[in-house]
């Protein structure tokens, strides 16, 4: 198939819309359907080659191919019978992935593992929107000797109740940086 005639031919389908002057959404509608097709015309095109157009066989074919000849000894082979091969499914690999191990890794410092927009949503949750707040905190808990006693240190310097409990929320991912601070 030619794209090129293909293309031209959408575009002067869409000149012949035009110049009727479309008046309703129908008409509208189909001089965008001949333009998206002169596009996609166009871009085949655009990317085949003289090649690719000698190349391309007719949509049906008018006489059948002929038989390829093989030798004897591989139809027999293949006329045999297939000997069972057993299928083994491979083994879930034991222990952590690569996401587990790295959530519970070590980290040196909380203030570190924070994006912006971390400390806007904890500093938002925790600590009344107050950033600076929020990075005395992680200093102050970087500080401490255990997790225990960060988690008091924590739970004194909030503002206001907050659920530690609900994994979807700010205040849990906090705690489990802070767990990692201690790991």
């Amino acid at each position: 198939m030619n794209f090129r005639k293909k293309a031209l031919d959408h575009i002067e389908s869409a000149k012949e819309a035009l110049m009727q002057e479309p008046a309703n959404p129908a008409m509208w509608n189909q001089l965008r359907i001949e333009l998206h097709q002169a596009l996609v015309a166009a871009t085949l095109a655009e990317h085949m080659t003289p090649v690719d157009e000698e190349q391309e066989q007719p949509e049906t074919m008018s006489e059948p191919l002929p038989k390829p000849l093989i030798p004897e000894a591989v139809e027999q082979h293949f006329e045999a019978e297939p000997e069972a091969v057993a299928v083994v499914a491979p083994e879930a690999a034991a222990g952590p992935s690569i996401a587990e191990a790295l959530s519970v890794q070590r980290i040196a410092s909380i203030q570190s593992t924070l994006s912006i927009n971390d400390r806007v949503r904890f500093a938002g949750d925790l600590f009344g929107g107050d950033v600076e707040k929020l990075l005395r905190a992680c200093s102050k808990l970087e500080q401490a000797e255990s997790y225990e006693i960060a988690v008091e240190q924590l739970e004194k310097q909030v503002l206001h109740d907050v659920d530690w409990g609900d994994e979807e929320g700010a205040p849990y991912e906090f705690l489990q940086r802070l767990r990692r601070l201690f790991a």
